[in-house]
């Protein structure tokens, strides 16, 4: 009898057949702009005050080796290199996100730090880089009900790491395969007190990146693993999510491209923030208010946004931090109102404190509110892009119920549905209200009618190009004079949908760059990255340091 392949064999299969020339010319452009915008993350990150902490911490016990440590320009060893720029990239909310993950602290950072120590050239770079987000983004697709979101799942930076490394380290299936079950078998399981306002939040990212690659040198030594670490009874899919049975993810390959959906954040905060942040540019012009000025602020947002501003409650009561300010709507909202932009730059450890006056200032004059049309919003954008959307395995109205009642009980977050909500959603527009409706039809019918797909018929991703993140918000300000300032945005900036998307980077890249690197060797920089698909030496991590030799500021 002929053994079925395990769901992580299925992913080992493709990484490890593809080749660059198969990827689109789209999918080429983005993953060369993730690692300009991961770049720009982490030289903004390491001016952070967390980022600042994390080299005073880690600098004594780092060892000489072949790596250069961006910006700083040391020599470490792998091992240091990848924790160092993980967290780096993950200090300030400056980093990208697929559907569904935060991803490029592992496919951009085990890359940079493997050019480095190994020497590869750009396609290979490119190669890695996309096999990384193409599994664990699908991974992150199967995951559809689970307390861990965004950076807490920081089991798909592991599977990530590994896969980029398994690639760049030459392992053939059967090491592929073991390589990504060694990820699997120890994911760390974040916390979420520590997750939302305390400094630990920006060190989610670094030993998983730095264990997913050790999981590919392992695998390629010959540690054996289980190959059904995902979907064994005992497996992940059991012990990390509240889901039963999760179908096989590794499929379309080819087909739907988990790149196409990147996001780029123009904005120093969460991605259920950046609405709002986009809103209040409108507002102000780019220019700040005078929040003495202001009455009262009120924000209305999408159901995931209220469960948001709720895990960002800070740690210690009245303690404002980078952390709890950039996960907060409302916190996100005043800093922006005051400054007229919320950057990486504001968040340095000497600029930090001037942000605070406004947030306190307007911390009892601002409200968040749930608007039923910016959760359909939502659904809509994800529904463009996939299959079937709404049914039980793409975004299923049962699991996202399920888990917002989970949020409730354990955090008191906001309610998914209640007898009001029940009033306010009959009288939405009919648009919205069939659509809405429609939605938990399509769910309900796909848990009572058999389920007649199997892995050959693909799955529920569809094209992923149409995907859309609407994480938008309506930004309402009354002054004490009685005038009222109002605005409102739906795909905020440079998230999937946006026509301007790929500009964003480059703007971002330079305002954040520039100012640790200085004008020119920042657009010398941008260069050399805009060159990798055809360049023979893939170490940009050297251009990006201070010392770099060529640098004129």
């Amino acid at each position: 009898m002929i053994r079925a392949r395990t769901q992580i064999e299925h992913a080992a299969a493709w990484a490890t057949s593809f080749k660059l020339d198969d990827a689109p010319e789209d999918v080429i452009k983005l993953s060369t702009l993730q690692v300009a915008n991961i770049l720009a993350a982490i030289l903004a990150g390491s001016r952070s005050a967390a980022g600042r902490k994390i080299w005073q911490a880690c600098k004594s016990t780092f060892r000489s080796g072949p790596c250069f440590a961006i910006p700083h320009g040391d020599l470490i060893t792998l091992m240091d290199a990848l924790y160092l720029h993980a967290a780096y990239a993950n200090a300030l909310e400056l980093d990208d996100f697929h559907y569904r993950g935060h991803l490029g602290p592992a496919s951009v950072v085990v890359p940079l730090a493997l050019a480095d120590a190994y020497g590869i050239d750009g396609p290979n770079f490119l190669r890695a880089q996309i096999v990384a987000n193409e599994v664990a983004g699908r991974l992150g697709w199967a995951v559809t009900a689970e307390l861990r979101h965004g950076h807490q799942r920081s089991y798909l930076l592991r599977f990530a790491a590994a896969a980029a490394a398994g690639v760049l380290v030459g392992l053939d299936q059967a090491g592929m395969t073991a390589a990504l079950s060694i990820a699997m078998t120890q994911p760390e399981q974040a916390l979420h007190p520590g997750m939302f306002s305390p400094d630990t939040k920006v060190l989610s990212a670094g030993s998983s990146v730095v264990e997913g690659v050790r999981a590919a040198f392992l695998a390629a030594e010959g540690i054996t693993a289980a190959g059904d670490i995902l979907e064994n009874a005992g497996g992940f899919y059991r012990q990390f999510t509240m889901q039963r049975t999760v179908a096989n993810p590794f499929v379309q390959f080819g087909e739907a491209w988990c790149t196409h959906a990147l996001s780029f954040k123009r904005y120093s905060a969460c991605a259920y923030a950046s609405g709002a942040v986009d809103a209040v540019r409108e507002i102000t012009g780019g220019e700040g208010l005078d929040v003495s000025l202001i009455e009262r602020v009120e924000v209305a947002s999408s159901l995931p946004a209220l469960i948001m501003e709720k895990l960002a409650d800070p740690h210690i009561e009245g303690l404002y931090t980078p952390v709890n300010v950039q996960f907060s709507i409302l916190r996100s909202t005043a800093a922006a109102l005051a400054l007229g932009d919320l950057r990486g730059f504001h968040f340095e450890r000497e600029v930090f404190e001037d942000m605070l006056g406004p947030i306190k200032a307007l911390a009892n004059r601002g409200r968040l509110v749930h608007d039923w049309k910016f959760t359909i919003h939502q659904l809509q954008g994800l529904d463009a892009g996939l299959r079937d959307g709404g049914s039980r395995d793409s975004a299923d109205m049962f699991q996202f119920y399920r888990t917002s009642r989970a949020f409730r009980s354990m955090f008191g977050s906001a309610r998914a549905i209640g007898p009001r909500d029940v009033a306010k959603i009959l009288l939405l527009p009919g648009n919205y209200r069939n659509y809405f409706l429609g939605r938990w039809k399509r769910s309900l019918a796909s848990r009572l009618l058999p389920n007649r797909k199997n892995d050959r018929d693909g799955g529920p991703m569809g094209d992923l190009r149409l995907l859309s993140f609407r994480m938008g918000a309506r930004v309402v300000v009354t002054l004490k004079d009685g005038r009222k300032l109002e605005a409102e945005n739906v795909i905020p900036t440079g998230m999937a949908g946006d026509p301007d998307r790929l500009g964003v980077v480059r703007e971002k890249f330079l305002a954040e760059g520039e100012r640790v690197l200085g004008h020119v060797q920042c657009k010398n920089l941008w260069s050399s990255i805009m060159e990798l698909p055809k360049t023979s030496s893939a170490s940009v991590s050297r251009m990006a340091t201070r010392l770099f030799e060529g640098s004129v500021r």
